[in-house]
């Protein structure tokens, strides 16, 4: 027997105690009043003592349900309770008691072991034992019950009587599955919330946790929880702040709200845990225990930091755009001037080798400001749809003495590898900074292995990779066997600026202009490492639909000038007039203006003919697409060449990816000035005969 039947049997047995007593009580009050011999059944005559204590039991039972029986063996009499008779579903009126009429409501499948029962206790003459059955009534309504019965011995002998009782048990059974139905729901709420509960009772001492609570806690459900296992689980650090400063560890000391890390004891695993408790009090105002919650919050702060962490990403890219144009603006001029003095000095001056040096210090900080611009994602880019596999087997052999003779290089293209949507040479400056970047982190030499995959990123990984979104990708992985990366130092590898190697070894600008060019092209990229056990970089790109471009072939074109007059806009003063020396210098006619509306102001007044614009992307009261649709205008059509230290997605929505709009990226040499406009401008005359002479626009005069 279980020990809730055992004790609900020692339950019905004390109250079959009192109900005998209350039947004694009853039958002695029938005896005085009424000259009946034997009790009357229900419905029957009954003086007024008598009625007393039976509505008295009958109220009693009807709030136990419970119905009781009494059951004369030798007379082969029964009586029943008028609650047995609701329990059974039979009418007083018109339904007499006896076994058979007994068993006849019970439920067919249970009732040959019900009359197997009775016949039991007959014949050892002892009770049936807590023994659970069900009830059909004659609408096929179904109660589960529960019987119980006591052998009533007079003097020597066997039983002559067996007093029983009948406790309905349907609506306590209902209340304790919706009991548990709630405890469920409780738990997968929790679950789902990842909240766990707990409970303390001050006079006993004990401690009960919910389900998600040992979940959150890493502790087996088996174990007992005890307040001194609760407190050894937070992080030696934190329980100070979360007893609220007390010496010894006390759940009414317990800090509310108060956030502090715990550590699970199989895998030591940290988890960030937001507590809240609150006191309980009886009706005196006595404290009596606390409740509490346990908020597990490490996804949040995963999220937190990876949002902050962006935000300064983000603030240090706009940072880096800005220093990067200003500088830009600087370094045209640097080339510029140059240039043009380069070709006033003869071959044998000494001044050639200061100017050589000029240009090389000029083109290093080119360099670095494109890296800033590729990390900023603001750099000129010019997508197309590619075969990952032919750039990387394209740029192996520039990577092969890049790593050196102690590297070995390992190229493993994928099968059948989707294209992607990227700037080839993008892409083979994100190789090749990974290349140094692993190079670096193998001084005694190892293995750099570069791999392409097709793979497919389902709903169910947003747990692991939330930031990407479900679809088909092509991951490039670079994998080396270096010193790995400290855990220490994980948060800021892609920061620009940051690096480990030596003052004068690397500028901290590799991984982060990687980040840039990834996140640029709508990709993905994240490392896993350790120390001594190398990195891998895992890069993921999405999949487009289209056959891969074909690589055009660049042929050495000869810089020529001419006679057209170009308009140029700038407001940078020493960039202005850079534009106007370099292209006077090839045979131009120039007109400069500062800001859009002189701009205007200028072409208005102009008699001649005007055949391109020079102008810089954002100026001081316009942008350089507004500028032009005001001269278009005010005059006709112009072919336009712009020109920016970076480029905003915002300006050219699609147009200056697919060749519509003609861009120069500053820094800029007088020579890629001339070889630009004049590409421009037999672009736009080339157009014209294309359309003929009547479709061809009126020439750009006033």
């Amino acid at each position: 027997m279980s020990a809730a039947a055992s004790r609900e049997l020692d339950a019905l047995r004390a109250r079959v105690a009192e109900l005998e007593q209350a039947l004694s009580r009853a039958e002695a009050s029938r005896q005085r009043g009424s000259s009946a011999d034997r009790p009357a059944e229900p419905g029957s005559a009954r003086g007024p003592v008598a009625i007393g204590w039976e509505a008295q039991l009958d109220e009693a039972e009807q709030a136990a349900q419970m119905g009781n029986w009494l059951w004369d063996i030798g007379a082969n009499h029964v009586t029943w309770s008028r609650q047995l008779f609701r329990i059974l579903g039979c009418d007083p009126a018109t339904d007499k008691p006896s076994t058979e009429a007994f068993l006849a409501a019970v439920h067919p499948d249970d009732r040959e072991q019900m009359r197997a029962g009775l016949e039991l206790a007959i014949e050892t003459g002892e009770g049936s034992g807590a023994r659970a059955f069900r009830v059909r009534h004659r609408d096929g309504a179904v109660r589960e019950c529960l019987l119980s019965s006591l052998p009533v011995v007079e003097g020597a002998g066997p039983p002559t009587r067996f007093f029983g009782a009948v406790v309905d048990l349907t609506e306590r059974r209902r209340a304790e599955q919706e009991l548990r139905r709630s405890e469920r729901m409780l738990n997968e709420a929790q679950r789902i919330a990842h909240v766990g509960s707990w409970s303390y009772d001050l006079a006993s001492r004990t401690i009960r946790w919910s389900e998600e609570l040992f979940h959150i806690l890493g502790v087996d459900p088996s174990v007992r929880p005890t307040f001194e296992l609760f407190a050894s689980l937070i992080h030696p650090e934190d329980r100070h702040r979360v007893f609220g400063g007390a010496e010894s560890a006390s759940p009414l000391g317990i800090a509310s709200p108060v956030e502090c890390r715990v550590a699970r004891p199989s895998t030591g695993e940290l988890r960030h845990v937001q507590m809240a408790a609150q006191l309980l009090t009886d009706d005196a105002g006595a404290i009596t225990g606390l409740v509490g919650t346990s908020l597990d919050i490490t996804e949040r702060r995963r999220l937190e930091e990876q949002l902050l962490h962006s935000q300064k990403l983000e603030a240090i890219g706009r940072l880096a755009g800005g220093v990067a144009h200003d500088f830009n603006n600087m370094l045209t001029a640097i080339f510029g001037h140059r240039e043009l003095a380069v070709r006033k000095v003869p071959p044998s001056s000494p001044v050639l080798d200061h100017l050589t040096q000029i240009g090389t210090a000029a083109e290093r900080a080119a360099a670095l400001t494109r890296q800033l611009l590729a990390f900023a994602r603001k750099q000129l880019i010019q997508p197309t749809v590619v075969d990952p596999n032919a750039l990387i087997l394209g740029v192996e052999p520039l990577l092969r003495p890049l790593v050196g003779e102690d590297v070995e290089l390992a190229v493993l293209p994928g099968s059948r590898i989707w294209p992607i949507h990227i700037d080839r040479g993008q892409f083979e400056q994100l190789l090749m900074n990974l290349a140094v970047n692993a190079r670096d982190a193998m001084p005694a030499g190892g293995r750099l292995t570069i791999e392409t995959a097709n793979t497919t990123i389902e709903a169910g990984d947003a747990a692991s990779r939330p930031e990407i979104e479900p679809g088909d990708y092509v991951e490039l992985t670079v994998t080396d066997t270096g010193q790995g990366i400290d855990d220490a130092i994980r948060h800021y590898v892609f920061e620009p600026f940051f690096t480990t190697k030596e003052p004068g070894k690397g500028s901290g600008l590799g991984l982060a202009t990687c980040h840039g060019i990834v996140k640029q092209h709508g990709g993905h990229i994240w490392f896993s490492s350790a120390p001594g056990q190398g990195t891998r970089f895992t890069i993921c790109f999405p999949r487009v639909r289209g056959a891969p471009s074909e690589l055009p072939a660049r042929a050495p074109s000869a810089v020529s000038g001419g006679g057209e007059t170009v308009l140029v806009v700038e407001d940078e003063a020493q960039v202005r007039d850079l534009c106007v020396t370099a292209l006077r210098s090839f045979g131009y006619s120039v007109l400069a203006a500062r800001n859009g509306k002189e701009a205007v102001a200028l072409a208005a007044t102009y008699a001649g003919v005007i055949h391109l614009l020079v102008s810089d992307v954002v100026l001081p009261d316009a942008r350089g697409p507004a500028l032009a649709a005001a001269l278009a205008r005010a005059r006709a059509p112009l072919p336009v060449l712009y020109a920016s230290g970076y480029t905003e997605d915002s300006l050219f929505p699609g147009d200056l990816l697919d060749g519509s709009v003609h861009f120069l990226s500053k820094p800029y040499t007088p020579t890629q000035l001339a070889k630009a406009v004049r590409a421009v401008l037999d672009a736009s005359a080339q157009a014209r005969r294309a359309k003929g002479p009547g479709d061809a626009p009126p020439p750009a005069a006033a």
